[in-house]
């Protein structure tokens, strides 16, 4: 369910006060009050609101001296400041709007007003965070897949180590696709990128639901995210789907041959089979991870363990999550 907007409600008049609090909170708001400008900026350390609701005429600082100084607070310079009065002069109009404030109310007034006012600029305030969310995703987005990038991949991680929650991991890795890359280009190599995006969210679609997070960290390496029981029907699927599509990117001869014959580093021929997917899958509940590189640390071995063995594959740790991590392959 959605969290209701918080209301700070800064008047010296009790009446008032009490009126607009019990009339806000009617609607579900989260409403706190307080008497001056000092209460207000000491209720500011335990909790930030979504709207201020200000007397003009606050004991201390005055309103307009306290708008002032929330708007210094980065955490509040977007935060809209609605100025309630009992006169309409056209200088303290200005100089509210000059503060920062979004609106002005001459109280008394009807309370059906006030609502319409504070769901008003509430909806814009949610409107603009929406707007800055999104363009920090797109900020950090993959240019070929606009899939999440490297630090919302770090964020979710992060969150989803101490959520308690059954989570899984699956780091991917294509094998072959630098001799892809090289025997057939860069944009034949970038068809195939989108082809193993597009193989990730359908399954996602289809396993999940569409539920779960895929993220692209880079090349040819991409990350899900997971409900624990769904990790190796996930995993299963992804294989299925990606084996099935990546001849298409053959050539008649090459799928023929079952792979590509170019020449290495050293001027050798070599062959080099269709590219396959391989994935480190890494169950959360109960580990013991504290940082994100930790995670990243152990779905390099896992991912690094699937590519040891021929063909698409996940490899899943199984070590116990009480016993002392070792790593892969220790005696």
């Amino acid at each position: 369910m959605k969290q209701q907007a918080r209301i700070l409600v800064v008047n010296p008049s009790k009446q008032e006060r009490q009126v607009h609090a019990s009339t806000l909170r009617a609607q579900g708001y989260e409403v706190t009050t307080a008497v001056s400008a000092e209460e207000s900026l000491f209720l500011l350390e335990a909790s930030l609101p979504d709207l201020f609701l200000i007397a003009a005429d606050t004991r201390g600082l005055d309103g307009y001296a306290l708008c002032e100084k929330l708007k210094t607070d980065p955490r509040l310079l977007n935060v809209p400041v609605i100025f309630t009065t009992h006169q309409a002069e056209n200088d303290d109009i200005a100089r509210s709007y000059a503060v920062g404030a979004v609106d002005y109310l001459v109280v008394p007034c009807h309370l059906s007003e006030i609502l319409a006012r504070v769901r008003t600029h509430i909806h814009l305030h949610n409107l603009l965070l929406e707007v800055q969310r999104l363009r920090e995703v797109a900020i950090d987005s993959n240019p070929l897949t606009h899939l999440p990038g490297n630090n919302t991949i770090m964020e979710v991680i992060q969150d989803a180590i101490g959520c308690g929650f059954d989570l899984g991991l699956i780091y991917t890795d294509l094998d072959n696709f630098k001799s892809y890359n090289d025997a057939y280009g860069f944009s034949a190599g970038d068809d195939v990128l989108m082809f193993t995006a597009e193989v990730l969210r359908e399954t996602l679609q289809e396993e999940c639901g569409g539920d779960g997070f895929l993220g692209h960290i880079g090349g040819d390496d991409f990350v899900l995210m997971v409900q624990l029981n769904e990790l190796q029907r996930v995993g299963d699927a992804i294989v299925q789907k990606f084996d099935a599509g990546v001849q298409d990117f053959y050539s008649t001869e090459d799928r023929a041959r079952g792979g590509i014959v170019a020449r290495d580093r050293l001027g050798k021929m070599v062959e080099y089979p269709v590219m396959a997917i391989s994935m480190g899958g890494l169950p959360l509940l109960g580990r013991t991870f504290t940082r994100y590189v930790e995670v990243a640390a152990v779905c390099a071995e896992l991912k690094h363990a699937a590519k040891s063995v021929a063909g698409s594959n996940m490899f899943v740790d199984q070590r116990s999550v009480q016993a002392p991590v070792e790593p892969l392959g220790s005696a």
